[in-house]
């Protein structure tokens, strides 16, 4: 930045040539000249003149740090830039709201046990989000736990979700001609094509799951009804398991599990979960899925 030479200084003057900014009665120049500073004059910022900051609530500063920090700990992997973005937005911040985000963050411990490791996965996270928003089809290398190699694939894809901390994508397989569901940890590799989308570009992800129990529909549709103990029912209360469930309150504190769910296959070691402290009353086929696990399990302890 040039000076004036010592003992001297210039008087400052609004430039003619830049637009005046803010409402017309009280709008400003933050741009001063200085037309006697050296060849050609010279310019300066206004010491008062500053960039307006980010217009944040202390609870969203508050919100702010609570999802940067679950991002940090991988309870929500793959969304480690969101914590680059809350760093460059920070530096924008009153020096108050700075600090409750570093003091909401220091308050937070995320626990990662029983979590997948998606530290492989960045490759193919980027390579489906820049097919979907190019509306293009990928090509893969991916190993299911019942294959010996991997295989390759051809997929268009239709939707990445998150359930339960693991990665899905939904797509459609160019080779069955059916829409399947892949966890992204299990693809070795990942590429994007230049072949269009053929299929339509419309997709509900909640018709697609149906009522399944977690992200695996089944074939048909069952009714449940479930017993629960007076012990355990209190857990069983206060969470919701599913989106259809109904929750039937007994005299003796015990409660009826009611719900509609589409196949058995999750939903059975649920059950099987919670041990003596849940009988099956509907369906049959699970009821007879459960005496099947339970005489396994005793076979295996004898």
């Amino acid at each position: 930045m040039e000076c004036a030479p010592p003992g001297r200084s210039f008087p400052d003057q609004p430039p003619q040539h830049l637009p005046r900014l803010g409402h017309p009665r009280t709008r400003r120049r933050p741009v001063l000249v200085r037309p006697r500073l050296r060849q050609g004059g010279g310019y300066r910022i206004k010491e008062s003149f500053f960039f307006p900051h980010i217009g944040l609530t202390d609870q969203e500063c508050f919100d702010l740090a609570v999802v940067t920090r679950l991002a940090e700990g991988q309870g929500i992997p793959l969304v480690n830039e969101a914590c680059h973005v809350r760093d460059k937005l920070i530096g924008t911040l009153p020096t108050k709201q700075q600090s409750l985000i570093a003091e909401a963050s220091a308050l937070f411990d995320i626990l990662t046990v029983q979590s997948p490791d998606h530290a492989h996965c960045r490759q193919v996270m980027r390579a489906l989000q820049e097919a979907l928003i190019a509306k293009t089809q990928i090509e893969g290398s991916y190993r299911s736990p019942i294959d010996k190699v991997a295989k390759k694939v051809s997929l268009q894809p239709r939707r990445i979700f998150l359930c339960h901390g693991v990665w899905y994508l939904v797509a459609h397989d160019n080779k069955s001609g059916k829409t399947k569901l892949y966890r992204l940890a299990r693809f070795e590799s990942s590429t994007v094509s230049k072949k269009p989308l053929t299929i339509s570009p419309s997709f509900s992800l909640r018709d697609f799951l149906g009522n399944a129990w977690a992200v695996y529909p089944g074939d048909r549709d069952f009714h449940v009804e479930l017993h629960f103990d007076r012990e355990v029912a209190p857990y069983i209360e206060e969470t919701q398991w599913h989106q259809t469930q109904e929750l039937e309150p007994q005299k003796d504190g015990s409660v009826i599990f009611r719900a509609t769910v589409s196949g058995l296959e999750e939903l059975k070691y649920w059950v099987l979960s919670w041990g003596p402290r849940v009988a099956v009353k509907k369906p049959k086929e699970l009821a007879a899925e459960m005496v099947r696990l339970a005489t396994e399990l005793l076979e295996l302890y004898r």
